[in-house]
This record gives structure tokens, C-alpha cells and sequence, in this order.
């Protein structure tokens, strides 16, 4: 009888289990496809397991199965309802799809766990695109008193008063967003419109074009969220993450998902060209030359990679050969603002001033978008302005001069950082008059 009863338990537990996803793996990477066929094998093997289903939903939702995980998600959630993980992330599945639904879910998981900051956010955002604007702001606001130095609250919070007018309420929380991200294109562009607003138009301007050189998006801390991510295990998503560990400048773990994945694939130039980028970040030039070299080697056209060799062995003291690829990269591509600024230090170093005086005035009709070429390009000018000067050249001083003004005004600079050069560049045309 007791065996009879354990079967007929069985058979209402098969029977109530939800059908396992199919997702097509026929294009997947082959490590992909094995990281998903093991947890389907799991699930088919404990289908009552509301976190072997979980599990499931969030491999499914790290390579971007996104309605195979809904449903893996919906699963785990009907197990165990008071788990805040499955509903929560079923709600990020439906964040791109279907904006409603997942305010709906997100609602669920504020209820099971109203201390997490990031589900407010997320809510929030949600609830902006359906036009809930009140609701919204309730919750940025609720995530600002849980975590007072989150910016994106301070964001969506400034986002919000600037579409009701209240330019003051958007000030105070863009400027706190500023000080706690200063480097992400979405707060500096959101406090450029704040501040036109308020009238500051210089201010505005400045930040608008501060914002051209930044990262677009502002990454916001999310343990739960970063679980999913980490179970990735395609190139892509690997390129990705150290992307934005890179951007938040975490270059350390940047690196670390980098050699992951050259542990992986060693024949993946993308990732040692990258590895490159992240070695010259953290002024390791000597990984950086080797890196950049194992790139070309795998891929002798790979973009970039050369400029990146002759950045590196120019602060290796290798001369010779960051010139020497320096100029293959100007033959192919002349207006490579990098690479001219390199010639440049090259021509200076050898007193080259003519050669020096050539490159950097194509530098300056590029123009520098990026905020550290265009600090260098500066840097530049002045040394060279003084060297003629010294050398009696106040013509040409000035003229160096004119061309940092130049390139400020087009940054949007403020009177006060352009009024100390046009004083140098009235002195030196005061010293050319004799």
C-alpha cells in the first residue's frame, strides 16, 4: 500500500512538472550548447526542483534564450512562490519585451523583497515606459534612501523632475548622480539638459560635449542580476563583461574575463587585442606589446591592434618600432588621430620640430572627439608653443596657441580655462609685433 502511494506521488508529480524548453541549439557554440543540455538533463532528471529550474532559467537567460527562460523562470515560481530570485528574474526576461508585464512581476518581487535596491530601480524604469511617472518616482526615491549612493536612482529621479519642470529637484539629483558617476554619458548628457534649463548655457554646453567622449551607459550594482551573467560562457558575452568591468574601471576583473576566455579559445584575436587595451590601461606596457602581438599574429588586418602595439612601445622606449608601426597605420589610415599624436612625441624626441609641427597640425584638423587625445593633442601644442617661443618663433607660438583655444571652444571649455590661454596668445602676438 505504501509503495502504491509512492507511485501514484510520482506519477502527480511528473504529471504537474511543466514541459521542458527546447531551445534550438543548432548555432550555438559548442560549449554553450553542453552548459544548456546539462541543466535540461538536471531538470528532466528532478522536475520538482523548483532550483534546478531556476538554475535552468538562468543558463537559458545568460546566452539569450529569453522566452526558454521565461518559462524555466515561471516554473521555479510556481514551486516556490516565495522565492524573490525566479520572479525577479523572469521580470528582467520580460524588461525588453513587454515593459507591462514586467512592472507587473517586478510589483511580485518588491513584495518579497522590498530592501533590494536594484528591483526598485528596475520597477521604476519599467513603470517610466508605461508612463507611470508618480509610481516611479516613488520607488527611485525608496532605492535612494536604501542606497544613498546609487546613481542611477539619482538619475531616474533627475530624469523625472525635468520632464515635470522642476529644474531645481533635477539639479540636486544630477549633480549628486555627477559626483558619484562622472564618467557616464547618460548622467553627464541628463545634468547638460538640467543645467540649459536653469539657464547656465555655457555649463550646458561644456557638459554636451563632455558627454560625446564618455560611455553611453550607467551600470548599476545588481548581484542577482549578475549571477545570470556570469554563467555565460560564449565569446561574446566574455568580450562583453570585460567590457564593462573595463568602463567601470575594474580593470582587474576586465583582465580576468579576457584570459578566461583565451584559456578558451587562444586563437580569439578579439580577446587578445582587448587584453592589450586593458594591460595599456593598467601601464603595463611589456603585456600590452605581447599581447597586441599574439592579436596580429592571429589576425595581421585586426583593426586597432597595431595602434595599440606602437601606443605600447612607445611607453616601452622602443622607438624604432612604435614608429615603425605607427606609420604602417597612417599609411592605411591617415586621419588616425592616435597614431599622428605618437609621430608627434617621436618627431619631438629627435627635435624634429618641422616633422613635429606637420603631424600635429593634421592632428588638430582631425580633431580629437575622445577626451584623453584631445588632453594630449593640448599637452602638445603648449610644449611645442614654448619650445618656439623660446626660440624666438612667436609667429609660430601663437599660431600653436590659437590651435589649443580652437579645440577647447569646440569642447565647450569655460571662459575661465580659455581666458588663460588667449593671455598667451596675446603675448605671444605682442612679442611677433616686436
Amino acid at each position: 500500500m505504501r509503495s502504491f502511494a509512492a507511485l501514484m506521488g510520482f506519477i502527480a508529480a511528473a504529471a504537474s512538472a511543466a514541459e521542458l524548453p527546447s531551445p534550438d541549439l543548432t548555432a550555438v557554440e559548442p560549449r554553450v550548447r553542453a552548459a544548456i543540455e546539462k541543466e535540461l538533463a538536471t531538470a528532466a532528471r528532478e522536475p520538482d526542483s523548483a532550483s534546478t529550474w531556476g538554475r535552468l532559467g538562468m543558463t537559458l537567460h545568460a546566452h539569450q534564450f529569453d522566452e526558454e527562460a521565461a518559462a524555466a523562470y515561471a516554473e521555479a515560481s510556481r514551486m516556490a512562490p516565495r522565492d524573490f530570485r525566479w520572479t525577479y528574474l523572469r521580470a528582467n526576461v520580460e524588461e525588453a519585451r513587454d515593459p507591462a508585464a514586467a512592472a507587473a512581476l517586478y510589483r511580485q518581487a518588491v513584495e518579497l523583497d522590498p530592501n533590494y535596491a536594484p528591483v526598485r530601480i528596475r520597477l521604476a524604469s519599467a513603470l517610466e515606459k508605461v508612463g507611470l511617472a508618480a509610481e516611479a518616482d516613488d520607488h527611485y526615491r525608496e532605492a535612494a534612501r536604501l542606497e544613498p549612493d546609487n546613481a542611477v536612482a539619482h538619475l531616474g529621479l533627475g530624469r523625472l523632475a525635468i520632464a515635470r519642470g522642476d529644474v531645481a529637484q533635477a539639479t540636486r539629483h544630477l549633480e549628486r548622480a555627477y559626483e558619484l558617476s562622472p564618467e557616464t554619458q547618460a548622467v553627464v548628457a541628463m545634468l547638460s539638459r538640467a543645467r540649459h534649463r536653469a539657464g547656465d548655457r555655457d555649463g550646458a554646453r561644456r557638459l554636451a560635449h563632455a558627454a560625446r567622449d564618455l560611455p553611453p551607459l550607467l551600470h548599476q550594482r545588481d548581484p542577482r542580476r549578475a549571477e545570470v551573467d556570469l554563467l555565460a560562457v560564449d565569446s561574446e558575452s566574455l568580450l562583453r563583461r570585460s567590457k564593462t568591468y573595463r568602463e567601470t574601471g575594474q580593470l582587474q576583473a576586465s583582465l580576468g574575463e579576457l584570459r578566461r576566455l583565451i584559456e578558451l579559445e587562444p586563437g580569439n584575436a578579439q580577446a587578445h587585442f582587448a587584453a592589450a587595451g586593458v594591460y595599456d590601461r593598467m601601464n603595463r606596457p611589456q603585456e600590452a606589446v605581447a599581447a597586441a602581438r599574439r592579436a596580429l599574429e592571429v589576425d595581421p588586418d585586426l583593426t586597432g591592434g597595431r595602434a595599440v602595439l606602437a601606443g605600447a612601445l612607445f611607453k616601452l622606449g622602443q622607438f624604432g618600432q612604435a614608429a615603425a608601426e605607427a606609420e604602417r597605420v597612417l599609411a592605411e589610415d591617415p586621419a588616425d588621430i592616435h597614431m599622428l599624436l605618437v609621430t608627434t612625441m617621436l618627431a619631438m624626441r629627435e627635435n624634429d620640430v618641422a616633422r613635429a609641427l606637420e603631424r600635429l597640425d593634421r592632428a588638430a584638423g582631425v580633431g580629437a572627439s575622445d577626451t584623453r587625445m584631445r588632453e594630449l593633442m593640448i599637452q602638445l601644442q603648449l610644449e611645442l608653443a614654448e619650445a618656439l617661443g623660446g626660440a624666438g618663433l612667436y609667429d609660430d607660438a601663437a599660431r600653436r596657441i590659437e590651435q589649443v583655444v580652437e579645440t577647447l571652444e569646440r569642447a565647450g571649455a569655460g571662459d575661465g580655462e580659455l581666458q588663460v590661454h588667449r593671455r598667451l596668445l596675446a603675448r605671444y602676438r605682442e612679442r611677433a609685433r616686436g
